[in-house]
């Protein structure tokens, strides 16, 4: 199997499910993500984490310099990080799962999404995830991963409320045996420039609660990595089965993989590398609407 950088890794699991097309406060977390694992990679590769007061002014330099890129700057990295990864064939533009929502599809607009390789996502969150929750050695690439992730909003998309707690626990520990790990963990390279969301947050520990709360939209737009769609179609005298049979086959018309997940007691539909609840609803425009609408399911 092929080795991907620290970069690469973080970007297929940030850039999955983004706006290939246009700027968002998600993805512009997940391209200061890209910066800042480059600027870690190449600290690393050097040598400088031999030196911690040095690593530590060189990461903060990298940092700041992070936050003052221009939007121009921060498009043609992601530009090429996706060229990157697209080359190798690990990554794809599909069409935006939000396009099929009622307001965009009826009204003609096209959207377009990154998609990463499946079992490479599936692998490299679930790799980070036993070395992580399991008793051992944490490599330092680990924890870069966990850093990069907890600053771009994608640990919950990993992570379980209960798991989150444990990875603080562990970093607490971490942190206190590794100074390396310390002076990484205590960077923020996103979350303190979005002062226009700040008042949301409590505080700092709040950025490791899962923020999500199902079916109500986020008061924390950088965290917003997927979004609740709403679908169009009949649901009077049908079955939970027959609507999800419906759902499945309209997505997968418009270019989407689908499968349904058992999970507990319920069944999950698992929609490129997200998984969605099913709800019917109805929407009132100049007469009701019924349909369903595909909530994103968090771990819990």
């Amino acid at each position: 199997m092929e080795e991907y950088s620290l970069a690469e890794q973080f970007a297929l699991v940030a850039l999955n499910g983004m706006d290939s097309q246009h700027s968002t406060q998600a993805k512009k977390a997940a391209v200061y993500g890209i910066a800042a694992a480059k600027i870690l990679m190449e600290l690393l590769a050097e040598g400088s984490a031999d030196n911690i007061p040095l690593f530590e002014e060189r990461l903060n330099r990298g940092i700041l310099h992070i936050k003052k890129m221009t939007a121009r700057e921060r498009r043609q990295l992601e530009t090429d990080m996706a060229s990157a990864l697209m080359e190798k064939e690990v990554l794809s533009e599909i069409p935006d799962l939000l396009g099929c929502d009622i307001n965009y599809y009826t009204a003609n607009i096209t959207m377009r999404q990154y998609k990463s390789e499946e079992k490479l996502y599936s692998s490299i969150t679930e790799g980070v995830k036993a070395v992580i929750l399991e008793p051992g050695e944490v490599p330092v690439e680990t924890v870069g991963l966990l850093w990069l992730f907890r600053e771009s909003g994608c640990l919950h998309d990993i992570f379980s409320i209960e798991e989150q707690k444990e990875i603080e626990s562990r970093m607490l520990k971490l942190q206190t045996d590794v100074l390396l790990y310390q002076v990484i963990w205590k960077q923020e390279f996103y979350s303190r420039i979005a002062n226009g969301y700040k008042k949301f947050l409590f505080n700092k520990n709040k950025l490791f609660r899962n923020p999500y709360l199902e079916g109500i939209n986020l008061l924390f737009p950088f965290f917003d990595r997927r979004q609740a769609v709403f679908i169009d179609t009949i649901i009077f005298n049908t079955t939970v089965a027959e609507r999800r049979e419906t759902v499945i086959r309209f997505l997968r018309e418009h270019g989407h993989t689908c499968e349904e997940i058992r999970v507990g007691s319920e069944t999950l539909v698992k929609i490129d590398n997200g998984y969605y609840r099913i709800w019917p609803a109805t929407k009132y425009y100049k007469l009701p609407v019924q349909g369903v609408e595909l909530l994103p399911v968090y771990k819990l």
